[in-house]
């Protein structure tokens, strides 16, 4: 039986105290910002700014974070899992806070992007995106990924289609940029016509005023 995939944050913290103390390797999960260095070089790819000010929600161990680190911008890992913070730090992420996705501990205008990663299964779209919107600076860009039907998950992980993310998305301010279908492996990420074909749905919206 294939691994499932499930998001780095979550409120079953049995479980991702299980993680942070192994490793995703010794478990039946992984993420693919976790397992896929080329998902890793394509979501940098998405920030067009220099030296952006990046938060990631759900950050869990910080690989992705680890490498647009490399890449220079300033950037802050949130999860709600002190233990998989402190081994995200042990693995060289630099900034990292202890915190709730729908009641974040940022002042207004923040930041230039916020990344959910694997993560908006497991939060309310409305909650976690006023946030995201509120900590956003005018202009700054939201980026999501999320797990296609075929894809298995973590048990209390929910999955979204990109009609709900949008609606979403624009009853909190937001202008939609863009929707993909991703196939996602570990040498490659490429854009496919269809859901039946992708690993996830990634979406891209931007703060209006």
């Amino acid at each position: 039986m294939p691994k499932q995939r499930v998001s780095a944050s979550s409120t079953s913290d049995s479980f991702y105290r299980k993680v942070a103390t192994r490793g995703w390797r010794d478990t039946d999960y992984f993420t693919f910002s976790s397992s896929s260095p080329s998902l890793r070089r394509w979501m940098a790819a998405q920030i067009p700014k220099k030296r952006a000010a990046i938060l990631s929600i759900g950050c869990g161990s910080g690989e992705l974070e680890k490498h647009l680190q490399q890449s220079h911008h300033r950037v802050i890992g949130l999860d709600l899992s002190h233990r998989m913070l402190k081994r995200a730090a042990q693995k060289g992420l630099e900034r990292a806070v202890v915190g709730d996705a729908q009641r974040l501990p940022f002042a207004p205008a923040s930041f230039d992007a916020l990344m959910i990663m694997e993560a908006i299964g497991h939060l309310d779209l409305e909650a976690a995106f006023a946030e995201a919107q509120r900590v956003l600076r005018k202009g700054g860009r939201v980026l999501i990924t999320t797990y296609t039907a075929r894809q298995g998950v973590q048990k209390n992980y929910r999955k979204y289609n990109f009609t709900e993310l949008a609606a979403a998305l624009r009853d909190t301010g937001f202008a939609i940029d863009e929707q993909l279908n991703l196939e996602t492996k570990r040498s490659k990420v490429k854009a496919v016509p269809t859901e039946a074909e992708a690993t996830l749905l990634y979406t891209a919206a931007t703060r209006q005023a």
